[in-house]
């Protein structure tokens, strides 16, 4: 093995384990956001009675994230507001790089209630 092998193959490891992490980050957002989406449509046609239905709903969709995660649901003016927070490392669950340990992800959406 050279010498520029031995120097380089950590930065490269490093590099595959940073992409893994963030791909999966933004997969977890995307299905985080689907989620929202469907939540926010159901309230918006009235299947949902109250937001902590709809909150049950995000709940029993994302049963992975459930115990580390917090919703909240508003509803101003008609416009229907949900908020999921969410540490990145209940999503990513490699936790090889540190820098991410700290971090907490909060995705949104707004829908315009029908009712």
């Amino acid at each position: 093995m050279t010498a520029d092998a031995v120097i380089w193959i950590p930065v490269f490891i490093f590099i595959l384990f940073l992409i893994s992490e963030v791909s999966m980050a933004f997969a977890g957002e995307t299905a985080i956001t689907h989620v929202i989406d469907d939540a926010n449509r159901l309230y918006a046609v009235g299947y949902f009675q109250s937001a902590a239905e709809a909150e049950a709903f995000i709940r029993d969709k994302l049963p992975q994230l459930s115990p580390t995660m917090t919703v909240s649901i508003t509803e101003t003016n008609k416009i229907i507001n949900t908020a999921v927070t969410v540490p990145l490392l209940s999503i990513t669950n490699l936790n090889v790089i540190q820098q991410f340990s700290g971090i907490t992800l909060t995705v949104s959406g707004e829908q315009l209630s029908e009712g």
